[in-house]
């Protein structure tokens, strides 16, 4: 019966040998490739999705003033090319992404949270007077 059985396991071991083709290894390498390059993009991209227009407004005015503390060197001339051309692609970017804030909602209605302006506080204060 154990004899049986282990010549079954045997058999079955060798049809799965048979069933599953071994990878070549240019397949392998090509899917470790893959998986790395997946891997640095996804950092790339939650790395830059933290990145907002004020820090890089931050970081080309830093830049600027790097090339004025380096003004004679060429650091500082390649800093400030740097520093003018980020500023000027966050203040490009500021002006053509549609950035709404969303509607404030509180259990499914809108909620009006503005404030009326300084003129129409004063004209409520005088309606208020000549209703007295």
């Amino acid at each position: 019966m154990a004899d049986q059985l282990q010549r079954e396991i045997e058999d079955l071991l060798n049809k799965l040998d048979e069933f599953i083709p071994e990878q070549k290894a240019t397949t392998r390498l090509r899917h470790r490739l893959g998986e790395r390059v997946g891997g640095l993009r996804r950092r790339l991209v939650s790395l830059f999705a933290r990145v907002s227009l004020g820090h890089l407004m931050i970081v080309s005015l830093v830049l600027i003033f790097i090339a004025f503390a380096f003004r004679s060197s060429t650091v500082g001339k390649y800093s400030l090319f740097a520093g003018l051309g980020l500023l000027a692609v966050t203040i490009v970017i500021s002006f053509v992404t549609n950035r709404q804030t969303p509607e404030k909602r509180w259990r499914g209605q809108p909620v009006d949270l503005s404030q009326p302006r300084p003129l129409d506080r004063l004209q409520s204060w005088f309606k208020k007077r000549r209703t007295r």
